[in-house]
């Protein structure tokens, strides 16, 4: 069991690691320091597994944490490469989409397990809470002058997905409080994209912004893996 604390740990640290070298300037060190993290974070849920065993619902865990793994790279290339964004965002945003797909799935079998006669109505309620969040975030956005210029309907499908997966978990945990471990990464998840879009879409280059998005980020993926633990 420590193996997961230690990589969960050690995934914050090359997240450190990489914010600051990040906040200087974005290149190939800097990506290899958070390709790191990232792996780390994934470690920390294959030891996960190793202590609890293999099921649906880890495995599910894995492959979306290594989709996140994916679209780090991806959206560091953004930065790297400029002349490039708006094919790198959108390759790099499917890729946490079908991350958080996987998510679902695995939210779907524990939701079907421990609690079968909400799954309708929690799928239904979080779809109408994560439509009304986007278009409050829609409207908030105008307000703070942020263009999000080719990549709106991206932005908006995205904002769905993010916003119903935070509402799904946290109605699963409204009933098995256990599961607030992993609603608490979908939370810190949705935290962390709301701070990256003000980065993307609203000019807010400050360094302060780099750190505290890939905390909430690093922080969500970590609770997702060490969920594995308890989940069971």
């Amino acid at each position: 069991m420590i193996g997961v604390y230690l990589f969960g740990i050690f995934s914050i640290i090359f997240a450190g690691l990489f914010c600051w070298f990040r906040a200087s300037k974005a290149n190939v060190f800097s990506l290899a320091l958070k390709t790191v993290a990232s792996v780390c974070f994934i470690l920390c849920g294959v030891f996960a597994i190793q202590t609890v065993g293999s099921t649906s619902f880890n495995l599910l865990i894995i492959l979306g944490l290594v989709m996140g793994l994916i679209g780090d790279i991806i959206l560091d290339l953004k930065i790297m490469y400029p002349a490039q964004s708006d094919q790198y965002f959108t390759f790099g945003t499917t890729s946490f989409a079908i991350g958080h797909l996987f998510y679902f799935l695995a939210c779907f079998l524990f939701n079907n397990q421990h609690l079968p006669t909400h799954i309708i109505w929690n799928i239904l309620i979080s779809l109408g809470v994560a439509i009304a969040m986007t278009v409050g975030i829609m409207l908030m956005s105008k307000k703070m002058k942020m263009n999000f210029g080719k990549s709106l309907y991206m932005v908006i499908l995205y904002s769905i997905i993010l916003n119903f997966m935070t509402a799904f978990s946290i109605s699963i945990a409204i009933f098995v409080p256990i599961f607030w471990i992993f609603a608490a990464g979908m939370i810190l998840f949705l935290l962390s994209d709301l701070v990256l879009s003000m980065q993307y879409f609203g000019g807010r280059d400050e360094k302060v912004f780099i750190y505290i998005n890939h905390f909430l980020y690093y922080a969500a993926q970590v609770c997702l893996a060490i969920s594995i633990l308890f989940l069971v």
